[in-house]
Order: structure tokens, then sequence, then C-alpha cells
């Protein structure tokens, strides 16, 4: 299709320097678009075409999901510089502002264990404990796991590759229980459709298997995949303290944006304000 002609020479470029994750969402996105409209070129679109694109396919789509879509478009028509741009215009839904949380070691424990799958159980495992985000568990192969040095490879944002320490010894025993004891391949991925073990899973394949383990545990819909990396991050400042260890867990480049993935209660700043106590009546 016309449109599709640039969209391809579009995402050639976009992945010589953005994650895959990036590309393969805005790809999904333009190649509707192309489909949409199968006889017209990009310079035939006006603004009301893309609002009605985005409608029909969109309409009752979450609010994420629509911010996504509109960022796809308005870098396409970026790159095509064309002029007017009809994508200026368009505007994506606000964000509401919902504050994610930290969920508490026995919540966690039940999410896990109730997952009839081994698989399913280091997945969670890996989101609750190593602060995983959604995709680099969906990219995570067999081979990223070193079961003989207890380290993880986790490719991230950006291309950015790091290396993280497994000391927690379920973890441990859980991955090498399912490596070994259910002869995985290193080339297969952790997370994979179907039957077919060596492609990883859609982005959206991934939510929607969230989804599924959270009500087999019968937990509520409204956790989020992300709410286990917080989780992960405010159990380690809780634990020592130290707020670099929870920023080197999470790859945050600053320790500005770690401070937003930890959970302080009113419980404790009282607390702290007990030992406070305890410290002024000593030097008292």
């Amino acid at each position: 299709f016309p449109i599709g002609k640039h969209a391809a020479r579009w995402l050639q470029s976009l992945r010589w320097d953005h994650a895959s994750s990036t590309v393969e969402s805005y790809e999904h996105t333009v190649a509707h678009l192309a489909w949409h409209y199968p006889t017209l070129d990009v310079g035939d679109l006006g603004h009301e075409h893309l609002m009605e694109f985005l409608t029909e396919r969109w309409g009752e789509a979450a609010d994420a999901t629509k911010r996504n879509r509109v960022a796809a478009l308005r870098a396409f028509f970026a790159w095509l510089e064309l002029e007017p741009n009809p994508a200026s215009k368009l505007r994506s839904p606000r964000r509401k502002g919902r504050e994610r949380q930290a969920y508490d070691y026995d919540v966690l424990r039940g999410l896990v264990s109730a997952q009839e799958s081994l698989r399913d159980q280091v997945a969670l495992e890996l989101l609750a404990l190593l602060a995983l985000r959604k995709n680099e568990l969906r990219l995570m192969q067999i081979r990223h796991i070193d079961l003989g040095r207890n380290l993880l490879t986790v490719h991230g944002k950006g291309g950015k590759v790091a290396l993280l320490p497994i000391e927690f010894k379920g973890l441990s025993d859980d991955l090498y229980l399912h490596i070994v004891g259910e002869s995985r391949q290193p080339d297969e991925y952790l997370l994979y459709p179907r039957r077919d073990t060596s492609r990883p899973m859609h982005p959206a394949t991934v939510h929607r298997w969230f989804k599924r383990c959270l009500e087999t545990a019968g937990l509520p819909n409204s956790i989020e995949m992300h709410e286990l990396r917080h989780s992960a991050a405010d159990h380690l400042w809780r634990a020592t303290g130290n707020i670099v260890l929870a920023q080197q867990l999470l790859r945050h480049e600053s320790v500005g944006t770690t401070q937003t993935y930890l959970h302080p209660s009113r419980d404790d700043l009282a607390a702290g304000m007990r030992t406070l106590e305890l410290e002024r009546a000593k030097v008292n």
C-alpha cells in the first residue's frame, strides 16, 4: 500500500537506534493505518482522516493505548516532514494520575504460588524480586539466565544491558527446576506464544498473561504489572535503608526517579519519629 511503503522506510530508520518494543508498537499502528486507507498516500491524509482512523480502530481502548497510538502517528508524520502536518493537532487522553503502589510479600507470594506452571511462577518472581520491566521479561531468553554464577542478563530500555545478581534462594531454586527439570534450551524464550518457544510473546499477550495470573490467584484486576517493579524496589529499600541500591536494582540514571518507586507510609513516618526520639533521649 502507498502508506506502507513510507512506513517501511521509517521503521527501518527507527530500528537503528530505538528499542525493539518501541519499533514493534509503532509498526502495529502504521500497519493498521496502511490497511485502513489502502488507496491513499501520506499526502492525501488530513487531520480528519487520522481522527476517523483512531476512533474506529481504538475508540474503546484504554487511555494508555490511545496515547501510544497518537505518539506513533506524531512520530511518523514528523519524520515525513509534511506541510501541513496532519498529526500536529492530535491530542492524547490526559493521564489520570493514579498513584502506583507496592504490595506486601504475602500478596506477592500468593500470586506466585497460585500459578500451576513453574514457568509462570519464575516469570512473576523476576518481576517482583528483580524488578524487571514488562518488555525485559518478554525478551528474556534462557541463555540470559546464568545459574552457575547466579547472574541475570537484562536487556533494558534503549538497548542497555545490565547484569543482576540472583541472591534469592527460592528464585534460584525455581529457575533451576524450570530450566534443568524441564529441559529448556538456551535460545528459547521464557515467555512464548502457544508452544512456539523460539518467539517472544507479543506485548499485548504478555498483558493478558499477567491478568490471567491475577485471576488464578484471586487478586484484583486493578493490580498493574509495573507495580511489581515498585514492590521489588520498595522492599529492597526497606530492608537496607539504601536508596542507591534500589536505584541500581531499577537501573535508573537518576536517584530522583527511584524515589517515585518508594512508598513510605504514615506508619513508616511514625516509626522514624520514634527512632529519632530514642536517639534524642540518649543525647539528653
